[in-house]
């Protein structure tokens, strides 16, 4: 019977799926505050459908691409909405996509004070919309036949967001699970809407069914409204614009970060994957020391660490446990004991829950002894975003690693720590930084060397 029910599904949106992904680019940090103004060009040209800013009459807050936006959250340039004081709303929206009856709508969020934190933000509203018709493109709020997906998030004391759905022409609670926002945190949201005629299937973390003119929504991988109860949409017409906008929020303080929405007129099988930050290994005496980390984690089952000693030929050697769902940084490492003399390369396999895996980057290390201090060329070079820097101890003491732009500004310390002797490596990422050559220099003792990298986008 499931097997049936995809196929029908996969044939009723054949013709027509397409995915769109979104995001807020990678150029400096800029601002649209005009009072009671809108705008179609202040932010990137959508893939589908018009992307459109409003600023609210004389009610403050804007609009804000943060470059380099909060630590951990989206990539490159990301998108700040401030509150206005009053029902003159500030919103953001894509209309007028290619659109069907079926949607997923992907993004990151977070909820906070203008720094991200969940200190000081008391008072405002904020609300998500997704169907069809004028308000979209309009200055005003949502209009309840136009709204197929309706949700409210008010902000609150110590950080809290109390978050209502639109079902029928009431907000309600019911149908949504637990708290699942609150304010200081980074999420991922999916959501899943079916206002076709017929029951229709999607997978995440296994087959899912979403019935007739109902949404179901996802919050870093956990299920918190099943088969939820549509806004009044007619039935069976297209979803093809939605909407973030907000309202009284006393002294502004309302702010609501956004990054990489993904929009699709199907229902998308495609959940975001676990996000690997760093990647890095280290010899101590006989052994190696992997270290790695993640920002987020969507049904991570583990890690498989794999060993190479002959190019192309890799080994199973280990594996670590993942978290599942996780909204926050984790922190992982295995120690091989089992090297001798020689170079090895290092890889890990991410698996999910459902079997399907990705690679990292390789690293590689040197265990034919260490004689002298050294600084390697970042491989590869040039690269987008990530490659991997790696240093030579002969010696334990304090290390030093910091990237400086070409006119010498530090721009960040990427390591500032007592190493052990051996060969060390560091993935780099630099997602948020802007393309052209960098300068990277080590410090130890009274060694110092420095090389160049290039970053191309």
């Amino acid at each position: 019977m499931k097997k049936l029910g995809l196929l029908i599904m996969l044939l009723s949106v054949l013709s027509y799926a397409q995915p769109w992904n979104y995001n807020f680019g990678s150029n400096a940090s800029s601002s649209f505050t005009t009072s009671n103004t809108a705008s179609t060009s202040f932010l990137q040209i959508a893939p589908s459908g018009t992307s459109r800013v409003r600023v609210s009459n004389a009610q403050g807050g804007g609009f804000y691409l943060d470059n380099p936006g909060l630590s951990g959250f989206g990539s490159d340039a990301e998108l700040r909405i401030v509150a206005p004081t009053g029902g003159s709303v500030n919103k953001f929206s894509i209309y007028d996509y290619a659109g069907s009856p079926l949607f997923t709508l992907r993004f990151n969020i977070r909820f906070g004070a203008s720094d991200g934190s969940s200190t000081g933000a008391t008072s405002g509203t904020w609300y998500l919309f997704a169907g069809d018709g004028a308000n979209y493109s309009d200055n005003g709020g949502f209009a309840g036949a136009q709204a197929f997906t309706g949700l409210r998030f008010v902000f609150g004391a110590g950080g809290a967001i109390t978050t209502n759905a639109r079902v029928v022409n009431a907000w309600t609670a019911t149908g949504i699970t637990g708290t699942p926002f609150s304010q200081g945190i980074n999420y991922t949201v999916d959501i899943y809407g079916n206002n076709g005629l017929v029951t229709e299937f999607y997978n995440y973390s296994g087959v899912q069914t979403l019935a007739v003119n109902t949404l179901d929504i996802w919050v870093n991988g956990v299920l918190i409204a099943n088969d939820l109860g549509k806004a009044q949409l007619p039935n069976n017409n297209n979803i093809d614009s939605w909407m973030f906008y907000s309202e009284n929020s006393i002294g502004n303080v309302a702010n609501i970060f956004l990054d990489d929405l993904y929009y699709t007129n199907e229902l998308s099988d495609d959940p975001l994957p676990v996000e690997l930050t760093s990647f890095s290994a280290t010899t101590i005496g006989k052994d190696v020391k992997l270290s790695w980390n993640t920002a987020t984690e969507i049904n991570n089952y583990g890690f498989e660490v794999e060993r190479s000693v002959v190019k192309g030929e890799w080994d199973k050697i280990g594996f670590v446990n993942g978290n599942g769902n996780s909204n926050s940084p984790k922190d992982y490492s295995f120690v091989d004991d089992k090297v001798t003399t020689g170079k090895y390369s290092y890889r890990l396999k991410q698996i999910d829950n459902d079997g399907q895996f990705e690679y990292s980057k390789t690293i590689e290390v040197d265990m034919n002894g260490v004689k002298k201090f050294e600084l390697t060329q970042n491989y590869p070079n040039p690269f987008n975003p990530t490659t991997t820097i790696s240093y030579i101890l002969p010696q334990a003491g304090l290390v030093k690693l910091t990237l400086y732009n070409i006119l010498g500004q530090e721009i960040r310390t990427l390591v500032n720590e007592v190493k052990e002797a051996g060969t060390h490596s560091i993935n780099f990422n630099a997602s948020d930084l802007n393309s052209g050559v960098y300068v990277y220099k080590i410090e130890s003792g009274s060694f110092t060397q420095t090389k160049k990298m290039t970053l191309v986008k």
